[in-house]
């Protein structure tokens, strides 16, 4: 297992190189098996996790065999791809590279640059996990953008693209029009593309490219995104509620093709797994899980932390300090003390330079962090006190890992609320 964990990181290490020629290349070696099952392809700065779960759980609650595709994982690289709720498990990946490795190599000899990166692996495996499952509906999330994204190879049954903020800017652009021209590149020709909460500018880039392609364009910006009417999810806050009501929203346009059940629809929003986004651990202290790493996610976490409405130890860490600086200010007025990390991946800021970022105004305590203390920091905490671990999904991924493995010795203990 470790050399199939070894070889797969070795090709992430190497980093991104976007484009569709090496995936249309790779899938057509293995018999594009991307054409063997209907897709649900879902873009957005912020929030396409969140639907492409509800999709999961709506339809799976209906009855229907489900893919999911998503990313990042937080614990096991199977979390990547799912079927029917269930992870690839690490024999499954091992088998893959096995099988694929070899197709990639020879991409690689008879084109310098071609073999295939790790991405583009892991999208090639779940097309081949999800024909070989027989799934009735396939949903796959984005990695980043949508235009150059591999997943974009698909011709999928309705694009859903869930908000556009300013976020890898380097890669996308620094405009919102041109973030939004490249996540419109999920829209296919003579296929429904579904919106959120767009601003303005950015969905009428999305109309403009729909309308290029004849393409039906549906938004829900013109809905109040306060309103009690949107459907209600066992996930917490008002932007998971709308997020709730996109997911709905895209599965009735395509009720013709996958008919749903009303009741079935509320049940499978009220059970939807997703790790990572404000996710509730009993035990005392209670812990909260949340994911967050641009402005419009740190707003997300204000609006959580004002319905909270008590004081939180923040544990954080992050890549790049632009974004750090921002979650920064969005906890600070909740927060009654730092805890901080250091995520062990490239780019992330080291502890000494979060403790800067912290005004000095600020009257908490202020501690440095390492991973590997992680249950002694916890059996230190006060029990009454409310942890929020935030910042970095790795740096989530790395503490949960160690979270869970104290739930199994503890019992009851740390384990999920919601």
């Amino acid at each position: 297992m470790k050399d199939t964990l070894d070889y797969l990181y070795a090709l992430r290490n190497r980093g991104s190189d976007f484009g569709l020629d090496r995936m249309i290349a790779f899938a057509s070696l293995l018999g594009n098996p991307h054409f063997s099952f209907p897709v649900i392809h879902v873009a957005g700065t912020n929030g396409k996790g969140s639907v492409c779960s509800m999709l999961d759980a709506v339809y799976r609650a209906n009855g229907y065999s489900v893919g999911l595709f998503s990313s990042p994982h937080l614990i096991d690289l199977g979390e990547r791809i799912r079927v029917n709720g269930v992870n690839l498990s690490m024999l499954e990946l091992a088998a893959f590279v096995e099988e694929l490795r070899p197709v990639a190599e020879k991409m690689e000899s008879e084109q310098s640059g071609f073999h295939p990166t790790f991405f583009e692996f892991m999208t090639a495996m779940a097309f081949l996990t999800f024909e070989r499952a027989k799934v009735d509906l396939a949903i796959f999330e984005t990695g980043l953008g949508g235009r150059l994204d591999s997943t974009n190879i698909v011709n999928p049954e309705l694009s859903m693209i869930t908000t556009i903020s300013k976020d890898h800017c380097s890669i996308l652009g620094n405009e919102i029009e041109s973030i939004a021209e490249e996540k419109a590149g999920i829209v296919k020709k003579g296929k429904p593309v579904l919106t959120g909460w767009l601003e303005p500018e950015a969905n009428g880039v999305v109309q403009g490219v729909a309308q290029q392609r004849g393409a039906r364009f549906e938004t829900l910006a013109q809905t109040n995104p306060l309103s009690s009417n949107l459907p209600k999810t066992n996930l917490f806050g008002d932007y998971q509620r709308r997020n709730a009501a996109l997911a709905k929203r895209g599965a009735e346009i395509l009720f013709g093709k996958f008919p749903i059940d009303e009741e079935k629809v509320k049940r499978g929003l009220g059970q939807v797994r997703l790790e990572g986004r404000w996710q509730i651990l009993s035990g005392k202290p209670m812990i909260i899980l949340d994911a967050c790493h641009n402005e419009e996610g740190a707003k997300a976490l204000r609006g959580n932390l004002l319905q909270l409405g008590k004081p939180v130890e923040v544990w954080f860490g992050s890549l790049g300090e632009d974004r750090a600086r921002e979650l920064i200010r969005a906890v600070l007025p909740y927060a009654c003390a730092f805890r901080l990390f250091q995520p062990n991946q490239p780019r992330s800021c080291s502890v000494r330079t979060l403790e800067g970022m912290i005004p000095d105004h600020f009257d908490g305590a202020i501690y440095l962090g390492e991973i590997d203390s992680l249950e002694k920091y916890l059996e230190e905490a006060q029990q009454d006190r409310i942890i929020l671990m935030t910042g970095s999904i790795y740096l989530l991924g790395e503490i949960l890992s160690r979270v869970k493995k104290l739930g199994k010795s503890k019992g009851a203990e740390l384990q999920d609320l919601v």
